[in-house]
């Protein structure tokens, strides 16, 4: 399994008590230190004492798994998903099930600066599974050897969680065809075509990212354009349901088949509950230029026609406003 190019958010700590400087440690910038892919160990709430109390929701399912990604180029992606979720009942999920399927879930992507002065970094958010979240998401980080600790500010009640990751390392011997997927690709658009018809664009305004990293993971982020924030704290069942309907994320291992022109996604976590588990998805591909281009097998429809999508994707370079 993956090795990594990995640095997160924890930095700065640990640089600081052993007096090096926040940009030459091991010859490594502080971005440098963050960039790879990190695996959830543990989230905590403590109080301004700093002791352990227990979390603000303790009926909320706290057995969750979760990776957090930054690249050199500036951007970042997180997803933090509740174990045991419940797969829906049939092949639509229904407004009963989807407050379940939603609660605990967070995911979001965008980029990332730095204020190394006050140890924290910031998330520009481009899209979140919740609508509400802000655009700019404060973490102040610690960073001791494989370890990452990411803190949201402290509550009006003082207290604070600290987010623990864990560097996965990068794959030993990547061959030069996994190492061409490496990094964030942005969405250009969804096309689908039924036998020698005419392409059509699907999902006109969505928006999101496909991620590669050297540790051998993946993870989809895409989202509609236009979603509205719930009416109140928590979603309506129809509200949540909307949600899941207009934002896609799932996460997983890539495995590539060079020879015979596919990748497959193998979906270990999804934000749809109908492929909650271990779910492989077989995707061809072309790399055309700074261009990925993705195709799911044909469909065979009811009416003996053929559907073929493509999504294409384009390789995105240092994110603005980053060193």
């Amino acid at each position: 399994m993956p090795k990594t190019l990995v640095v997160p958010l924890v930095a700065a700590a640990l640089l600081v008590t052993g007096g090096l400087s926040l940009t030459s440690a091991q010859g490594r910038t502080l971005k440098d230190r963050f960039v790879g892919t990190w695996k959830l160990v543990n989230i905590e709430t403590r109080n301004a004492k700093g002791e352990i109390v227990p979390p603000a929701n303790p009926n909320a399912n706290q057995n969750r798994t979760g990776y957090i990604i930054f690249d050199d180029a500036g951007y970042m992606a997180v997803t933090i998903m509740p174990l045991g979720r419940k797969k829906a009942a049939g092949a639509q999920i229904t407004d009963e099930e989807a407050p379940a399927a939603l609660a605990g879930y967070a995911a979001y992507f965008g980029t990332f600066t730095f204020n190394e002065k006050e140890q924290s970094v910031t998330y520009h958010v481009e899209g979140s599974v919740d609508p509400a979240l802000g655009r700019d998401q404060k973490r102040f980080f610690e960073l001791s050897g494989n370890r990452l600790t990411l803190k949201p500010p402290p509550g009006p009640d003082g207290n604070q969680q600290r987010i623990i990751w864990e560097r996965m390392p990068d794959l030993t011997n990547p061959t030069a065809e996994q190492k061409k997927f490496v990094g964030f690709w942005k969405l250009v658009s969804t096309e689908r075509r039924i036998d020698e018809g005419e392409t059509a664009r699907a999902n006109p305004g969505q928006t999101g990212y496909i991620i590669y990293t050297a540790a051998g993971f993946m993870t989809v982020h895409m989202v509609q354009p236009d979603r509205k924030p719930y009416a109140a704290a928590q979603p309506t069942p129809q509200e949540a349901r909307q949600n899941l309907r207009t934002y896609t994320n799932y996460f997983g291992p890539f495995y590539v088949h060079d020879v015979d022109g596919y990748v497959v996604h193998d979906q270990f976590g999804s934000l749809g509950v109908g492929r909650n588990g271990y779910s492989p998805q077989q995707r061809f591909y072309r790399f055309v230029g700074n261009r990925l281009l993705l195709q799911p097998p044909p469909t065979y429809n009811a009416d003996g026609t053929v559907t073929r999508s493509t999504i294409t994707w384009e390789k995105v370079g240092r994110a603005a406003g980053t060193p």
